[in-house]
């Protein structure tokens, strides 16, 4: 009998102790993928923050144009309805004005 029980209780041990290996095994694989999923998101914010900062330069130069030659076409127009200008002035304006695009 205490052979049987002893034998239960070796049992009981080894399973325990490959139970806490496997789970050790298993922290350290999700430990792993974690890492690697740090650094993934570290790349891709930095490639971001690139593109970012190329952006804005390019941004600022288009905008400020595009406003700037919306607002002359509407001056044009408003001079052109007004008969401050002729129909051929302001076709001229416009066709110099959107040849800058």
């Amino acid at each position: 009998m205490r052979g049987r029980i002893a034998s239960a209780a070796i049992g009981a041990s080894v399973a325990k102790s490959r139970a806490s290996a496997a789970a050790g095994q298993q922290a350290q694989a999700a430990q792993a993928q974690q890492q690697q999923a740090q650094q993934q998101i570290q790349a891709q914010q930095k490639q971001i923050e690139t593109l970012q900062q190329q952006q804005p330069q390019q941004q600022p130069q288009q905008q400020p144009q595009q406003e700037d030659l919306t607002q002359k076409l509407q001056k044009y127009t408003d001079l052109k309805q007004k008969g401050l200008i002729t129909e051929e002035e302001y076709q001229k304006l416009k066709t110099e004005l959107l040849s800058k695009m």
